[in-house]
């Protein structure tokens, strides 16, 4: 970066610092983001309603971005994030218990925040649906760290006698893609079940595919 440049980047103006006004409107401009498609679909963002919904100018939007579909892909990759977190967290919160009991409440804790916000729900389950080659290899990334996870658990219930030892890797993607496909489902329903009941069944599916002894060994 040139001395001039590096000088811009460092000023502090209205007590802020570049770096935090750049968060600002990236946090602004996710959040416009996820009402827009999260209540109209992908297919009503654009550059210049997203913009002003934000509040940004658009030649802020561009330092950030190169264009919506970039911006799409950060806030999907931002949800996934945060509910990967919750995965961690409850995995923390539930050290020393079976593992019938860590890894439901670990996908109810995966699953809970996008059911509870709607508009979350459909950016994740419906609308990233085939969308991009960029979107899939968001999706791909953080689906590979749950499975990471759930093989961890799965494996270290084998070492402590709770389970069967099985192709961890194949339960983890049964579970993940099941989970995802009754989502999406749940979601395109003009009468969508109760929560409280999907969360009891995928919990239900969770211990079926993990725990069951398995006809077949390794």
């Amino acid at each position: 970066m040139r001395a001039a440049e590096a000088t811009s980047a460092g000023r502090v103006y209205g007590g802020r610092s570049a770096g935090e006004r750049e968060a600002d409107r990236r946090a602004r401009l996710l959040a416009a983001a996820h009402d827009i498609v999260g209540t109209q679909g992908y297919a009503a963002l654009t550059v210049e309603r997203l913009c002003a919904r934000a509040n940004v100018s658009s030649r802020s939007f561009y330092q950030l971005y190169d264009g919506k579909e970039a911006a799409f892909a950060d806030l999907y990759d931002e949800l996934l994030v945060r509910s990967g977190a919750k995965v961690v967290a409850s995995l923390a919160a539930t050290e020393g218990e079976p593992l019938a009991e860590r890894v439901p409440a670990a996908l109810l804790a995966y699953l809970v925040p996008l059911f509870d916000d709607l508009r979350a729900a459909r950016i994740v389950f419906v609308e990233v649906v085939g969308l991009s080659t960029r979107i899939e290899s968001t999706r791909l990334r953080n689906r590979e760290k749950l499975i990471e996870l759930i093989v961890a658990e799965g494996e270290a219930a084998v070492v402590r006698g709770e389970a069967a030892d099985r192709d961890w890797r194949f339960a983890a993607l049964s579970l993940i893609g099941s989970a995802t496909a009754v989502a999406l489902d749940w979601m395109l329903r003009t009468e969508r079940p109760a929560v409280t009941l999907l969360e009891r069944q995928l919990g239900e599916l969770a211990v079926t595919l993990l725990t069951a002894t398995p006809r077949t060994r390794p």
